[in-house]
């Protein structure tokens, strides 16, 4: 029973993955900006055990990472439709990504990210302003608690199509932040996409609730494609239980045998 219990500890996934951070260092229209995000989330992908590499650009091949985190804004980098079809393959493949948006001044990026989402078949949505005060939902209000945000002139979508919202409005008619975990993408039910159309929630010097907040988006991404399988400790509780049943058992047994019958 211990050496089962032993090969099932070392064979549950580890959390520990290679991401791939894209940050358009090279032609961002905001340096100092582009510099900040990369930091905080090189230091939250550190802190949770993930390796991290940052690029410039996207590269031809993606199969090495489990996670890309597309961090360029400016509409110089919207996405092209061969890198459309690019990550539309990584989500097939059971990769998790993040891509960011921003306000209605970043447009031709926007849409671009729109197109990815409705070909990856994650609904048809549009643009929309939803205001800066947004409620966070679940799961992404803990482990580290947040419950509302206020991003500053940010973008968002009409809706979250097959996927759930992060942050919306009040009413829910329009929010920043859309997610869509495995399973909800009809052409890549492998993957796990995010978006979020405000790039200061992720700045080094953000407010504490985006902070928070950027930090359980990474955990959302991590478990979706990292570590979707390891028991919740109350199932391991159960489980040490009926192995130390079985046991008790198999000794209990041996004992009894090893008594002489009686004469």
């Amino acid at each position: 029973a211990a050496l089962l219990i032993i090969t099932m500890l070392s064979a549950s996934p580890a959390s520990a993955a290679a991401i791939l951070i894209i940050n358009g260092s090279s032609g961002t229209s905001e340096p100092g900006t582009t510099s900040s995000i990369t930091t905080q989330l090189t230091n939250l992908h550190t802190a949770v055990g993930n390796t991290v590499t940052v690029s410039d650009g996207v590269p031809a091949d993606l199969s090495g990472f489990a996670q890309v985190w597309d961090l360029r804004f400016s509409n110089v980098f919207a996405l092209t439709s061969s890198v459309i079809s690019q990550y539309l393959s990584f989500l097939q493949a059971g990769g998790g990504m993040f891509v960011m948006g921003e306000n209605s001044g970043f447009a031709t990026r926007n849409n671009s990210i729109i197109d990815l989402i409705n070909q990856a078949g994650g609904g048809s949505l549009g643009f929309q302003t939803p205001g800066d005060a947004q409620i966070v939902y679940a799961p992404f209000d803990g482990p580290n608690a947040v419950s509302n945000i206020n991003y500053s002139a940010a973008g968002g979508l009409n809706g979250f199509g097959t996927g759930q919202w992060i942050t919306s409005n009040a009413g829910g008619t329009a929010g920043t932040g859309v997610a869509w975990g495995v399973g909800s993408l009809a052409n890549a039910p492998a993957g796990a996409l995010t978006t979020i159309f405000d790039v200061n929630f992720l700045q080094t010097n953000a407010n504490a609730g985006s902070q928070a907040l950027a930090a359980n988006l990474v955990r959302f991404v991590n478990v979706q494609v990292n570590n979707p399988a390891v028991p919740e400790p109350g199932t391991w509780a159960m489980m040490l239980i009926g192995f130390g049943a079985v046991g008790y058992s198999m000794r209990r047994a041996r004992r009894v045998k090893a008594i002489p019958a009686a004469a």
